[in-house]
Protein backbone atom coordinates (compact mmCIF):
# COMPACT_ATOMS: atom_id res chain seq x y z
CA UNK A 1 0.00 0.00 0.00
CA UNK A 2 1.20 3.32 -1.23
CA UNK A 3 0.60 6.84 0.03
CA UNK A 4 0.19 9.70 -2.36
CA UNK A 5 -0.31 13.15 -1.88
CA UNK A 6 -2.92 14.65 -4.21
CA UNK A 7 -3.06 18.87 -3.52
CA UNK A 8 -3.21 19.05 0.14
CA UNK A 9 -4.72 16.00 1.48
CA UNK A 10 -2.65 12.67 1.79
CA UNK A 11 -4.66 9.62 0.09
CA UNK A 12 -4.12 5.67 0.21
CA UNK A 13 -3.80 3.95 -2.91
CA UNK A 14 -3.79 0.47 -4.48
CA UNK A 15 -1.42 -0.78 -7.97
CA UNK A 16 -4.77 -2.27 -9.21
CA UNK A 17 -6.51 1.17 -9.60
CA UNK A 18 -6.23 4.61 -10.35
CA UNK A 19 -7.44 5.83 -7.18
CA UNK A 20 -5.51 8.73 -8.08
CA UNK A 21 -7.62 10.20 -10.19
CA UNK A 22 -10.28 9.55 -7.68
CA UNK A 23 -8.85 11.32 -5.08
CA UNK A 24 -8.20 14.39 -6.83
CA UNK A 25 -11.82 14.45 -7.98
CA UNK A 26 -13.20 15.11 -4.36
CA UNK A 27 -9.39 16.85 -3.31
CA UNK A 28 -11.92 20.25 -3.73
CA UNK A 29 -15.43 18.95 -3.04
CA UNK A 30 -16.78 20.03 0.08
CA UNK A 31 -19.26 17.45 0.63
CA UNK A 32 -17.60 14.67 2.98
CA UNK A 33 -16.95 12.36 0.97
CA UNK A 34 -15.00 8.78 1.09
CA UNK A 35 -14.30 5.82 -1.03
CA UNK A 36 -14.40 2.07 -0.33
CA UNK A 37 -13.02 -0.96 -2.15
CA UNK A 38 -14.49 -3.92 -2.79
CA UNK A 39 -13.88 -5.19 0.35
CA UNK A 40 -15.99 -2.50 2.23
CA UNK A 41 -12.34 -0.95 3.09
CA UNK A 42 -11.76 2.87 2.82
CA UNK A 43 -8.98 4.21 0.71
CA UNK A 44 -9.38 7.67 1.12
CA UNK A 45 -11.77 10.53 2.54
CA UNK A 46 -11.68 13.93 1.51
CA UNK A 47 -10.70 16.86 4.48
CA UNK A 48 -14.91 17.61 5.44
CA UNK A 49 -15.68 13.89 5.84
CA UNK A 50 -12.24 13.54 8.21
CA UNK A 51 -13.00 16.53 9.85
CA UNK A 52 -17.21 15.09 10.10
CA UNK A 53 -15.77 11.70 11.82
CA UNK A 54 -13.01 13.31 13.83
CA UNK A 55 -10.73 10.40 13.17
CA UNK A 56 -6.92 10.64 11.53
CA UNK A 57 -7.19 8.93 7.89
CA UNK A 58 -4.57 6.37 9.60
CA UNK A 59 -7.52 5.17 12.38
CA UNK A 60 -10.21 5.03 9.12
CA UNK A 61 -8.22 2.85 6.53
CA UNK A 62 -8.98 -0.49 5.59
CA UNK A 63 -11.97 -1.93 7.57
CA UNK A 64 -10.80 0.16 10.60
CA UNK A 65 -13.98 3.29 9.28
CA UNK A 66 -16.54 0.39 9.95
CA UNK A 67 -15.10 -0.41 13.75
CA UNK A 68 -14.39 3.32 14.38
CA UNK A 69 -17.29 4.91 13.36
CA UNK A 70 -20.47 2.43 12.72
CA UNK A 71 -22.08 1.08 15.74
CA UNK A 72 -22.64 -3.12 15.63
CA UNK A 73 -26.28 -2.99 15.79
CA UNK A 74 -26.03 -0.74 12.40
CA UNK A 75 -23.16 -3.09 10.59
CA UNK A 76 -25.14 -5.11 9.32
CA UNK A 77 -27.30 -2.90 7.14
CA UNK A 78 -24.43 -0.76 6.67
CA UNK A 79 -23.27 -3.75 4.62
CA UNK A 80 -25.88 -3.84 2.66
CA UNK A 81 -25.83 -0.48 1.73
CA UNK A 82 -21.88 -0.33 0.69
CA UNK A 83 -22.60 -4.36 -1.35
CA UNK A 84 -25.94 -2.90 -3.10
CA UNK A 85 -23.82 0.48 -4.34
CA UNK A 86 -21.03 -1.89 -5.30
CA UNK A 87 -23.05 -4.07 -7.66
CA UNK A 88 -24.99 -0.70 -9.00
CA UNK A 89 -27.87 -1.65 -7.24
CA UNK A 90 -27.91 1.78 -5.35
CA UNK A 91 -27.97 5.42 -5.49
CA UNK A 92 -28.33 6.64 -2.34
CA UNK A 93 -29.04 5.52 1.32
CA UNK A 94 -28.91 6.29 5.19
CA UNK A 95 -25.87 5.57 6.62
CA UNK A 96 -25.57 5.80 10.51
CA UNK A 97 -22.32 6.80 12.06
CA UNK A 98 -20.81 7.86 15.34
CA UNK A 99 -18.25 10.35 15.46
CA UNK A 100 -14.89 10.26 17.62
CA UNK A 101 -16.47 12.83 19.89
CA UNK A 102 -19.81 9.86 20.71
CA UNK A 103 -22.20 11.74 18.19
CA UNK A 104 -24.54 9.36 16.27
CA UNK A 105 -25.36 10.74 13.41
CA UNK A 106 -27.42 9.82 9.57
CA UNK A 107 -25.86 10.81 6.99
CA UNK A 108 -28.21 10.93 3.43
CA UNK A 109 -25.37 9.82 0.83
CA UNK A 110 -25.26 9.59 -2.47
CA UNK A 111 -23.10 6.21 -3.86
CA UNK A 112 -21.45 6.30 -7.26
CA UNK A 113 -19.72 3.30 -8.43
CA UNK A 114 -16.26 3.07 -10.33
CA UNK A 115 -15.04 0.36 -12.11
CA UNK A 116 -11.56 0.06 -12.98
CA UNK A 117 -11.06 -3.77 -15.12
CA UNK A 118 -12.09 -6.02 -12.28
CA UNK A 119 -11.37 -3.42 -9.57
CA UNK A 120 -14.30 -1.91 -7.85
CA UNK A 121 -14.79 1.22 -5.84
CA UNK A 122 -18.07 3.16 -4.05
CA UNK A 123 -17.07 7.03 -3.99
CA UNK A 124 -20.01 7.83 -0.52
CA UNK A 125 -21.15 11.96 -0.82
CA UNK A 126 -22.58 12.95 2.34
CA UNK A 127 -26.03 15.19 1.14
CA UNK A 128 -27.28 15.53 4.56
CA UNK A 129 -26.22 15.44 7.75
CA UNK A 130 -28.59 14.55 10.14
CA UNK A 131 -29.63 14.04 14.52
CA UNK A 132 -26.21 16.45 14.58
CA UNK A 133 -27.34 17.28 18.11
CA UNK A 134 -24.37 16.73 21.06
CA UNK A 135 -24.80 13.97 23.09
CA UNK A 136 -25.82 14.41 26.84
CA UNK A 137 -22.45 13.85 28.59
CA UNK A 138 -22.48 10.69 30.96
CA UNK A 139 -20.98 11.66 34.89
CA UNK A 140 -21.61 8.69 36.16
CA UNK A 141 -18.87 6.11 37.01
CA UNK A 142 -18.27 3.81 34.70
CA UNK A 143 -15.60 0.53 34.05
CA UNK A 144 -14.88 -0.89 30.32
CA UNK A 145 -12.85 -3.40 28.67
CA UNK A 146 -10.94 -2.68 25.77
CA UNK A 147 -9.88 -4.99 23.39
CA UNK A 148 -6.33 -4.60 21.60
CA UNK A 149 -6.22 -4.75 17.76
CA UNK A 150 -3.67 -4.84 15.12
CA UNK A 151 -2.11 -2.42 14.12
CA UNK A 152 -2.29 -0.65 17.64
CA UNK A 153 -5.95 -0.62 17.15
CA UNK A 154 -8.20 -0.55 19.84
CA UNK A 155 -12.26 -0.64 20.73
CA UNK A 156 -14.52 -1.19 23.82
CA UNK A 157 -15.67 -4.46 23.75
CA UNK A 158 -17.60 -4.31 27.19
CA UNK A 159 -19.22 -1.32 28.95
CA UNK A 160 -21.27 -0.59 32.07
CA UNK A 161 -22.01 2.59 33.99
CA UNK A 162 -23.01 2.49 37.42
CA UNK A 163 -26.40 4.86 36.52
CA UNK A 164 -28.37 1.99 34.27
CA UNK A 165 -29.85 5.16 33.26
CA UNK A 166 -26.69 5.80 30.42
CA UNK A 167 -27.42 3.72 27.81
CA UNK A 168 -23.64 2.19 27.25
CA UNK A 169 -24.40 1.29 22.93
CA UNK A 170 -22.58 4.37 21.64
CA UNK A 171 -19.88 3.37 22.93
CA UNK A 172 -19.49 -0.28 22.64
CA UNK A 173 -17.59 -1.33 19.30
CA UNK A 174 -15.87 1.94 18.78
CA UNK A 175 -12.23 3.57 20.18
CA UNK A 176 -12.29 4.54 23.60
CA UNK A 177 -11.23 7.82 22.99
CA UNK A 178 -14.96 8.87 22.20
CA UNK A 179 -15.73 7.69 25.75
CA UNK A 180 -12.86 9.30 27.62
CA UNK A 181 -13.21 12.21 25.39
CA UNK A 182 -17.16 12.68 27.06
CA UNK A 183 -16.56 11.19 30.31
CA UNK A 184 -12.64 11.90 31.67
CA UNK A 185 -12.49 15.31 29.87
CA UNK A 186 -10.04 17.13 30.93
CA UNK A 187 -8.27 14.59 32.47
CA UNK A 188 -4.65 13.92 31.24
CA UNK A 189 -5.16 10.71 29.05
CA UNK A 190 -1.13 10.47 28.20
CA UNK A 191 -0.59 7.46 30.45
CA UNK A 192 -3.46 6.17 30.17
CA UNK A 193 -3.34 6.12 26.42
CA UNK A 194 -0.05 4.43 27.32
CA UNK A 195 -1.63 1.27 28.72
CA UNK A 196 -3.95 1.14 25.67
CA UNK A 197 -1.25 1.26 23.49
CA UNK A 198 1.30 -1.69 25.50
CA UNK A 199 3.76 0.67 26.49
CA UNK A 200 2.85 0.71 30.47
CA UNK A 201 0.83 -1.81 32.44
CA UNK A 202 -1.03 0.51 35.03
CA UNK A 203 -1.85 4.38 34.80
CA UNK A 204 -4.43 6.79 37.38
CA UNK A 205 -5.54 10.38 36.42
CA UNK A 206 -7.41 12.60 38.06
CA UNK A 207 -8.91 15.66 37.20
CA UNK A 208 -11.23 18.15 38.41
CA UNK A 209 -14.02 19.28 36.08
CA UNK A 210 -14.53 22.53 34.97
CA UNK A 211 -18.10 22.56 34.12
CA UNK A 212 -18.84 21.12 37.52
CA UNK A 213 -16.98 20.13 40.75
CA UNK A 214 -16.68 16.75 40.07
CA UNK A 215 -13.76 14.92 40.45
CA UNK A 216 -12.82 12.08 37.84
CA UNK A 217 -10.28 9.44 38.74
CA UNK A 218 -9.54 7.22 35.62
CA UNK A 219 -7.36 4.02 35.80
CA UNK A 220 -6.58 1.85 33.40
CA UNK A 221 -4.95 -2.04 33.49
CA UNK A 222 -3.56 -4.15 31.38
CA UNK A 223 -5.44 -7.83 32.15
CA UNK A 224 -3.61 -9.18 29.66
CA UNK A 225 -2.00 -8.58 26.44
CA UNK A 226 -5.27 -8.37 24.50
CA UNK A 227 -7.14 -6.89 27.12
CA UNK A 228 -7.38 -3.64 29.57
CA UNK A 229 -9.84 -2.47 31.82
CA UNK A 230 -10.63 1.33 31.75
CA UNK A 231 -12.76 2.57 35.18
CA UNK A 232 -13.84 5.82 35.32
CA UNK A 233 -15.17 7.18 38.94
CA UNK A 234 -16.86 10.08 39.83
CA UNK A 235 -16.50 11.98 42.93
CA UNK A 236 -18.24 15.28 44.21
CA UNK A 237 -15.99 17.97 44.93
CA UNK A 238 -18.53 18.33 47.96
CA UNK A 239 -16.93 15.42 49.44
CA UNK A 240 -13.37 16.50 49.41
CA UNK A 241 -13.89 17.86 53.65
CA UNK A 242 -15.15 14.44 54.57
CA UNK A 243 -12.79 12.34 52.79
CA UNK A 244 -9.93 14.36 54.45
CA UNK A 245 -11.51 14.01 57.78
CA UNK A 246 -11.79 10.06 56.95
CA UNK A 247 -8.10 9.91 56.58
CA UNK A 248 -7.32 12.09 59.14
CA UNK A 249 -9.30 9.86 61.40
CA UNK A 250 -7.46 6.98 60.31
CA UNK A 251 -4.10 8.57 60.92
CA UNK A 252 -5.04 9.45 64.01
CA UNK A 253 -5.94 6.06 65.25
CA UNK A 254 -3.16 4.29 63.55
CA UNK A 255 -0.26 7.40 65.17
CA UNK A 256 -1.82 7.60 68.70
CA UNK A 257 -3.36 11.19 68.45
CA UNK A 258 -5.09 12.51 71.34
CA UNK A 259 -8.64 14.21 70.87
CA UNK A 260 -6.84 17.19 71.08
CA UNK A 261 -4.12 16.42 68.90
CA UNK A 262 -6.58 15.51 66.41
CA UNK A 263 -9.17 18.96 66.56
CA UNK A 264 -5.46 20.96 66.19
CA UNK A 265 -4.62 18.62 63.50
CA UNK A 266 -8.07 19.22 61.36
CA UNK A 267 -7.66 22.71 61.69
CA UNK A 268 -4.77 23.12 60.55
CA UNK A 269 -5.26 21.55 57.56
CA UNK A 270 -8.17 23.67 57.05
CA UNK A 271 -5.22 26.19 57.10
CA UNK A 272 -5.74 27.85 60.68
CA UNK A 273 -3.02 29.27 62.00
CA UNK A 274 -2.02 29.21 65.94
CA UNK A 275 -4.48 32.38 67.37
CA UNK A 276 -7.17 31.11 64.83
CA UNK A 277 -6.80 27.25 66.80
CA UNK A 278 -6.20 28.90 69.99
CA UNK A 279 -9.73 31.10 69.75
CA UNK A 280 -11.49 27.74 68.28
CA UNK A 281 -10.49 25.54 71.08
CA UNK A 282 -10.49 27.83 73.69
CA UNK A 283 -6.68 27.16 74.85
CA UNK A 284 -3.70 29.07 74.85
CA UNK A 285 -1.40 29.65 72.06
CA UNK A 286 1.26 27.98 73.74
CA UNK A 287 -1.07 25.06 74.63
CA UNK A 288 -1.74 24.77 70.41
CA UNK A 289 1.80 25.28 69.51
CA UNK A 290 2.77 21.96 72.23
CA UNK A 291 -0.15 19.73 70.11
CA UNK A 292 0.96 20.93 67.05
CA UNK A 293 4.87 19.92 67.45
CA UNK A 294 3.45 16.52 69.04
CA UNK A 295 1.00 16.01 66.10
CA UNK A 296 4.23 16.37 63.98
CA UNK A 297 6.66 14.14 65.18
CA UNK A 298 4.06 11.41 65.67
CA UNK A 299 2.81 11.72 62.01
CA UNK A 300 6.62 12.08 60.88
CA UNK A 301 6.10 15.66 59.44
CA UNK A 302 8.51 17.87 58.91
CA UNK A 303 6.52 20.84 59.35
CA UNK A 304 2.76 22.45 59.04
CA UNK A 305 3.01 22.15 54.69
CA UNK A 306 4.94 18.17 55.00
CA UNK A 307 1.45 17.68 56.64
CA UNK A 308 -0.59 17.98 53.43
CA UNK A 309 2.25 15.57 51.94
CA UNK A 310 1.70 12.92 54.99
CA UNK A 311 -2.08 13.08 55.06
CA UNK A 312 -2.80 13.63 51.61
Amino acid sequence: MLCTRVGRQEFLSLSNMNWETIAADLADVHRPALVVDGGRGLRFANAPMVELLGHSLDELSGQGWLAACVLPADRHAVGLLLAAGLRGQATAGDLPVVTRAGRRLHLLVGLTREMRGRARALVVFANDVRGTRERSEPTGDCWCDVSRLPKGRTIVKALRFLDPAIDPEAYVGVPPQALLDKVAAGANLVPVNAVLEGRSAHAEEVCLSEAADVFRIVSAIALDDATVRVKIRCVSAQLLPEMVEAKVARLADSSGLSDRERQVLTLLLRGRGVEDISTILEIAPRTVKFHQANVLQKLGADSRLDLLRVVL
